[in-house]
């Protein structure tokens, strides 16, 4: 009997150390461990706070009376409408504040005095801090301010010169972007721009034209495309 039961357990026990072994996993050959390397974690690049604009604006433009050797020309200029066109570069804070250098062309129409039409435009480089109110669905409401510079140049009637006037400029803003990614935002704003006075002086230098207080009021749409 023992001669029968020793080699059937010799055989159930070489059983199961052979279903053993078929469970474990095959052994490696060489050194122990894990050398898998994770995968990268690629993202967008930080944004830099730099920013790029341009701009193409309707401008209403506004001065006080027009006078020659102190007599008045047009004591209610009025020179229609006008519009502007510019661009320049910006950093944001990351934070409710923002700062901008932009240069702008103005076309301001022109008004008509009894010594004939008298044309202004204006180049206007100008140094601004922006305050961002808040951000709702995608929306920043803001206000500004401006100082900087205006070389405004008349265009004046026959007999006197072109005046060309470097003044100092200051402009007060208000507006709406819409940012479309975190690179690209739409701009809609009014600003007041202050551009001073200007004057046309005649050939021989004697009777300027004077343009007292000339200003405009501008409506601005733009882009502002971030830099990373």
């Amino acid at each position: 009997m023992w001669r029968k039961v020793l080699p059937l357990s010799a055989a159930a026990l070489a059983a199961s150390a052979a279903a053993a072994l078929a469970a474990d996993p095959a052994p490696r050959l060489g050194k122990a461990g894990d050398f898998s390397l994770p995968s990268p974690e690629v993202g967008e690049a930080p944004e830099s706070g730099w920013y790029l604009r341009g701009d193409v604006g309707y401008v209403a433009p506004r001065s006080g009376a027009v006078t020659s050797a102190a007599a008045p020309l047009n004591p209610s200029p009025d020179y229609g409408s006008g519009w502007s066109f510019g661009g320049g570069f910006g950093y944001d804070f990351s934070g409710p504040f923002r700062v901008e250098g932009t240069i702008d062309y103005f076309a301001l129409g022109s008004t008509a005095t009894v010594a004939g039409d008298v044309g202004a435009s204006a180049t206007v480089g100008m140094a601004s801090l922006y305050w961002d109110v808040g951000t709702l669905a995608g929306f920043t409401p803001y206000i500004g301010g401006g100082l900087g510079f205006g070389i405004v140049s008349l265009d004046a009637p026959l007999g006197y010169a072109q005046g060309n006037s470097w003044n100092f400029a200051y402009s007060l803003s208000a507006g709406v972007s819409y940012s479309f990614s975190s690179a690209l935002s739409l701009d809609l704003g009014y600003r007041y721009v202050n551009l001073g006075s200007a004057s046309a002086p005649m050939p021989a230098g004697s009777i300027p034209l004077e343009v007292e207080g000339l200003s405009a009021h501008q409506v601005r749409l733009g882009v502002r495309y971030a830099l990373r």
